[in-house]
């Protein structure tokens, strides 16, 4: 079968001019199609986004986190429109040094809609609001060239006749994406050619560059403030003296700064590790799950993180056919939540099991500064929890220590022994006193001395039988007993009592001072009749004497 040449180049044109057009349309479609996604950059419209409007009421809605973002936003758009601006004013210079009778030269952010005048560089007085819709034959193209041809693209200015000879336009695009076009006009008529054209391209090329800038050092000093401001808010959650303040304290953070559909702080039962509770709940079902104590099942999403295997968990488009449980096995269902991060401290930092769970009804609850924010913000509080923890097992165990133990001062103490110097000569008891002073061998500090002291303490307790035990001071301790006890075996005691401290402080840099008095009526007498004095007067001189004497052997 044969073809004829005429048919043969008539096929092959035919194939050339399908396949341009095919070139064309998928370009275009590349060229003009909105950007994915909804975070917003400098190249988008100077007009605030919505979602920077939030009710001051609702909870997760991240107040000061949208102030920085905003602020940062505004701040972008002034920056960018300087740059824009620049450039245009240096390519108007350009231009009316060829004497081309130069009107304006302006800039149009691309929208959904088409494209709408932002930036303009013209002595002459434009219309306001002006627009041009996204099929307009000219702006529809990458870049046109009018020359009082056809019907004019637009006309910017506010006069009743046309005073356009000529315009042209190029458009500003990166990555698939239209950010705008830039026109030039004249009152000439084929004002620009093809060199012109080309070096209007190359503006356009070098504002998009100018833009793609913008929109990184925007992400950066968007980046920077967030951290800056979550640095902050971090840094008073040290202040926090208690562990319910510093729950209360972290949960007020997390609400200021990030935005979630709830929120959960999780920290370990008190009375049993295995067992979790949920302290604080912000949002969805708080009422359901607020002080809930659950021990995490192993097919819950929380199961790995709770044991301890991972540090994180990021999950998005959560299942709901079957329903997939966060935290234990008959939990209240929610099937709007669509995504969950939660994040807890590393098991290597040995710091407080502190759990952050932030839910969502979008598929990705977080992003990637979110969970750089989120790991720094858990660690920290942990830190601290850990802190607070110490500290209250330290005083529980301080107090544990000195179980009926009185702390008095010495004038509390002496009229305390004067009453009972009283009763003895209506009594048949005796009254036996063990004083014991605490001495550092070495120039610790009064704390040190009286936290290793505490630690022997406890231990000689448990060999005295007497009623009564009190603390006048750091390493100053009182023992006495009142009743039915002979001198010989209170001495006894007393020396057993000194001998038991003085071993136990033997591996410490302590040694200890004593002095023992055992007196019944028929002592209390013999002293009265030998120096002349009230016995009362004699004992309390004798033990403040034996006091300051002691004080003086611990300098």
């Amino acid at each position: 079968m044969s073809i004829s040449v005429s048919a043969f180049l008539f096929c092959l044109g035919f194939a050339v001019f399908l396949g341009c057009l095919f070139a064309w349309v998928y370009n275009y479609r590349n060229l003009h199609k909105e950007p994915r996604g909804n975070p917003q950059k400098v190249t988008d419209t100077l007009t605030v986004p919505v979602e920077f409007v939030v009710a001051s009421g609702q909870e997760g809605s991240a107040i000061k986190r949208l102030e920085q973002e905003k602020t940062c936003y505004e701040t972008g758009n002034v920056n960018r429109d300087a740059f824009v601006k620049k450039l245009l004013a240096l390519f108007r210079s350009y231009l009316e040094k060829e004497n081309l009778n130069i009107l304006s030269i302006c800039y149009w952010a691309a929208n959904e809609e088409g494209f709408n005048l932002k930036l303009s560089n013209s002595p002459y007085m434009l219309s306001e609001s002006l627009s041009v819709p996204r099929n307009n034959r000219y702006f529809s193209k990458k870049e046109f060239n009018w020359n009082e041809a056809d019907e004019i693209p637009v006309d910017v200015y506010r006069t009743e006749e046309q005073i356009i000879g000529s315009m042209a336009g190029a458009v500003v695009s990166g990555n698939g994406k239209v950010h705008g076009y830039i026109t030039i006009d004249s009152t000439n008529s084929n004002a620009f050619d093809d060199e012109i054209c080309m070096e209007l391209r190359e503006l356009a090329t070098l504002t998009e560059e100018v833009l793609r800038i913008m929109d990184r050092n925007f992400k950066l000093d968007r980046e920077n403030s967030l951290f800056n401001g979550i640095l902050k808010e971090t840094l008073s959650l040290f202040n926090s003296s208690s562990k319910g303040n510093l729950i209360s304290d972290l949960s007020k953070v997390l609400q200021d700064n990030f935005r979630f559909d709830r929120l959960m702080i999780i920290t370990p039962h008190e009375q049993d590790k295995d067992i979790w509770q949920i302290s604080e709940v912000v949002g969805e079902q708080k009422e359901d799950f607020k002080g809930v104590s659950f021990e995490v099942h192993v097919k819950c999403l929380l199961y790995e993180l709770l044991a301890g295997k991972v540090s994180v968990i990021n999950e998005r488009k959560i299942s709901t056919d079957p329903y997939q449980r966060r935290f234990y096995e008959n939990e209240p269902e929610n099937l709007e939540l669509r995504s969950l991060f939660a994040v807890t401290p590393p098991a290597r930092n040995n710091s407080y099991p502190l759990v952050i769970v932030l839910e969502s009804k979008n598929d990705k609850v977080v992003s990637i500064a979110d969970e750089i924010m989120l790991t720094y913000v858990v660690a920290n509080a942990a830190l601290k929890l850990s802190d607070i923890q110490s500290k209250d097992d330290s005083k529980q165990k301080k107090e544990d220590t000195l179980a009926e133990v009185e702390s008095n001062g010495l004038g509390e103490l002496l009229n305390y022994f004067e009453k009972e110097m009283h009763s003895l000569k209506n009594s048949e008891d005796s009254l036996g006193i063990l004083f014991l002073k605490c001495i550092p061998l070495k120039k610790d500090s009064k704390a040190t001395v009286f936290e290793d002291f505490l630690a022997k303490l406890k231990r000689i307790k448990k060999a005295w039988n007497g009623q009564h035990l009190a603390m006048l001071g750091s390493g100053e301790f009182v023992l006495f007993i009142k009743g039915d006890l002979k001198e010989s075996v209170f001495e006894i005691t007393a020396r057993q009592i000194i001998a038991n401290a003085k071993n136990l402080l033997d591996e410490s840099t302590l040694s200890i001072k004593s002095h023992f008095i055992w007196l019944n009526k028929n002592r209390v007498e013999e002293i009265e009749k030998k120096l002349g004095q009230s016995g009362r007067t004699l004992f309390i001189v004798s033990i403040t004497n034996k006091f300051q004497e002691m004080s003086e052997a611990g300098e």
